[in-house]
């Protein structure tokens, strides 16, 4: 297909199956199956993959979007099993690991959102089949039964809206099948992981079909309690998705269920280092146990009295009716989603009962979205649309202490709530039948409110607030085609994130007053994508500039009496950079890809930002009169958890040996540069470079009625940290802590499927 003919591509929004709450009582009758190549995957026209960046089905060369469209057979060869092993195929998102899996950082191109606070949005918004989802720690979860995910680089708010400022990751699952297909899949690790896959998907009638998957995992965990020789890090999760689509002619309908529940004991720190000798020799930190604890990178011990809880359910109807109304196609989009998480941890990381907290999180959100989107086949084409969403969090906190730190205490409760109203539209035309120009806008009103009860009064006392804000967003596109194989773009977008409150432990009556103001962006790009040798091969190549003013993080807030460290807005990011990414298929049976980004971010406007322990008046921690404690100007500085190089490369193989049977193997490697995971820029907190390989051999029947393979992650045993924190006082000795993931040592395992 060549890349001019846009056209051949059908008009509309995505195919991604979403469905009604409001219209169940209709999309209780069956629902259509769209057959597509591959059990439901992604429509592919002479190799190249259909994505829906834009909200409508476009080939991923004709988009012009800096977007990682990621395959099923890339996610399988990298092994990404669950949210956080994206990063190993897309070089510009990182995340950084947290006890408490809402407040775990998504990042592109190094921007993120750190906060404790249930009412700050991320910056990178993450979409499960049409419907975004309101809480960051959502999206923690295992990814199942998936057609591609695609990764939209900067801000994509003109589509997608305020809470996608930094980027967009777009889930999207299988859809029924026109024919009877199913499998049963069964894995089993050498760090003792269980875990059984099943699917079943079909038609029932003419123009009717139905997809059910199903999971169930049981992992045994790999870090040591050594108070009670219990294991740590363990998880037992469990979901089941069901799709059904019908075709009614003009009109197709769509309905999605989804359930999921996990139940663990991860997100434990362990000490990285913990000095109980000062230098003179003299002991200190004495309070701290460490019998059979050796504190250092490769520790997975730890002796604490109260396990960590990390427990979740989870709730997403969804749907979507598009009405073929021939000059345009009309669409609606609604969603309900349900989520809670109760979240315990001990604090003190010791024996003892010394700190320990526990916070309970419900959160539920209902959308509504129209679209009307006309077809690609004349020289002007369009999409206009409306949005609503209503959601609220509810968070409770409760910390207890031993005596001697009953100032430490907390115990209260919250309500943050939002209503968002949007209308937005995007244009083409084609100035030649080679250049095209693109425009879109969004205006977007939030309402926001809080009420926060602080129960350590009697009675208790209680602070409320509520504000709105009206913002508008915008992108300029010009892309011109260069032959049947080669296109250029650039672009211009801006991007929102909107006001919010800071709920968290301390919480008053100021705050309520006087939210976060939102941040703002402008994001240029300059773009090529193509296929090369013959079509068997396609690339994109992407150089962007991003400014970010109004940046939302911790600082400190000079206006108080006794100043303190808020979330708030501190100053002025820079982010810049030069991605690449490419696939191909040499020969027959043999597919590689790669990706690189090289991003240089660096924050340029941040004064009065917390030293870090021990940094000295010569490293720029200085006492500032006028706050009366000691700040640095973090200005010039590279932003936390953000690599200057990151790459993966990797390969697909199938072959047959037999009449009936294929060899397979496939592997990932991934290489990213060294990183400080502290945004003061703490030498203390550095993660040095690293790679990881995976790989995986078997064999299988030419038909997928069996399928036989062993896996080894980690092949060469990588250690590695996701976090560290330096938890020592301004003139103390060492302490810092680590969060090692379970992919900082090798396991392997062994996956039986049966399919027909």
């Amino acid at each position: 297909m060549a890349l001019t003919n846009r056209a051949t591509l059908k008009a509309g929004s995505s195919g991604i199956a979403s469905a009604s709450v409001l219209m169940l009582a209709v999309l209780a009758a069956p629902a259509a199956a769209q057959a597509t190549p591959e059990e439901g995957a992604a429509p592919v026209e002479d190799n190249v993959i259909i994505v829906t960046a834009q909200k409508r089905e476009q080939s991923v060369l004709d988009v012009p979007v800096a977007v990682s469209a990621i395959g099923e057979d890339t996610l399988e060869a990298a092994q990404v099993n669950d949210f956080a092993d994206l990063t190993s195929v897309a070089p510009s998102l990182t995340i950084t690991g947290s006890g408490n899996k809402n407040q775990n950082v998504v990042s592109l191109r190094g921007i993120g959102t750190s906060s404790f606070s249930t009412a700050v949005e991320p910056s990178v918004l993450v979409v499960v089949d049409d419907v975004a989802l309101l809480q960051p720690g959502q999206a923690f979860g295992n990814l199942t039964d998936l057609a591609r995910v695609e990764v939209l680089r900067g801000p994509q708010g003109t589509l997608f809206g305020k809470n996608a400022s930094a980027g967009v990751i777009n889930i999207a699952t299988k859809d029924p099948t026109a024919y009877f297909t199913g499998y049963a899949q069964a894995t089993a690790t050498t760090d003792e992981e269980y875990r059984f896959d099943a699917m079943l998907s079909g038609p029932i009638s003419d123009g009717v079909g139905f997809r059910l998957n199903g999971y169930y995992s049981d992992y045994e965990g790999y870090l040591t309690n050594l108070t009670n020789d219990s294991t740590l890090g363990a998880e037992e999760t469990w979901g089941i998705r069901g799709k059904l689509n019908a075709d009614l002619g003009a009109i197709e309908l769509g309905f999605i269920a989804d359930y999921s529940e996990s139940s663990g004991n991860g997100g434990i720190d362990t000490y990285r280092r913990l000095d109980q000798v000062d230098g003179n020799g003299n002991p200190i930190n004495q309070g701290f146990d460490l019998t059979g604890v050796r504190p250092g990178p490769e520790n997975r011990t730890v002796t604490i009295n109260d396990e960590n809880v990390n427990d979740t359910d989870q709730l997403l109807l969804a749907g979507k009716a598009d009405w073929d109304l021939g000059f345009a196609t009309l669409s609606s989009v609604s969603s309900y989603q349900s989520w809670n998480y109760y979240a315990e941890n001990d604090q003190d990381f010791t024996s003892q009962p010394t700190i320990f907290q526990m916070s309970p999180y419900a959160a539920e959100q209902f959308s509504q979205e129209l679209r009307l989107t006309s077809p690609t086949s004349g020289v002007f084409d369009y999409m206009v649309g409306l949005y609503f969403s209503e959601g609220s969090t509810d968070r409770s906190f409760e910390r207890e202490t031993a005596p001697f730190l009953a100032f430490l205490r907390q115990d209260w409760e919250s309500e943050a709530s939002t209503t968002s109203y949007a209308a937005f539209a995007q244009l083409g035309y084609d100035i030649t039948p080679s250049t095209l120009l693109t425009g879109g806008a969004r205006i977007n009103r939030e309402e926001i409110s809080v009420r926060f009860v602080d129960n350590r009064s009697t009675p208790a006392t209680v602070y409320e607030g509520d504000t709105g804000e009206t913002a508008v967003t915008w992108r300029l596109a010009l892309q011109q085609f260069i032959g049947d194989d080669l296109m250029a773009f650039g672009s211009v977008s801006t991007g929102y994130k909107g006001q919010a409150y800071d709920i968290s432990s301390g919480f008053d009556q100021r705050r309520a007053d006087n939210p976060i103001e939102s941040e703002d962006s402008i994001n240029y790009e300059l773009g090529l994508s193509g296929r090369y040798l013959g079509g068997t091969g396609q690339f994109q190549l992407v150089a962007f500039w991003s400014e970010y003013d109004n940046f939302q993080a911790q600082g400190i807030n000079n206006s108080l009496v006794i100043p303190q460290f808020e979330l708030t807005n501190v100053g002025k990011l820079r982010t810049r950079g030069i991605e690449f990414e490419t696939s191909i298929q040499p020969t027959e049976g043999l597919t590689l890809f790669g990706s690189a980004a090289y991003v240089d971010s660096t924050i340029r406007e941040f004064p009065d930002a917390e030293c870090y322990p021990e940094q000295t008046v010569a490293e720029g921690c200085v006492f500032d009169p006028g706050i009366g404690d000691f700040t640095q100007d973090l200005a010039g500085k590279p932003l936390n958890n953000s690599p200057d190089f990151k790459f993966n490369v990797g390969f697909d193989f199938e072959t047959p040996v037999s009449q009936g049977a294929n060899f397979f193997v496939n592997g990932n490697y991934t290489w990213q540069d060294d990183v400080n995971f502290a945004l003061t820029n703490n030498p203390r907190t550095v993660q040095p470079a690293y790679g990881l390989a995976n790989l995986a051999v078997g064999v299988g029947s030419m038909n997928d009625k069996w399928r036989v393979s062993l896996f080894v992650n980690n092949l060469f045993d990588q250690d590695y940290v996701t976090r560290i924190i330096d938890d020592t006082g301004r003139d103390d000795p060492f302490i810092l802590l680590q969060q090692v993931p379970r992919n900082a040592e090798r396991f392997g395992g062994i996956r039986l499927r049966l399919g027909f």
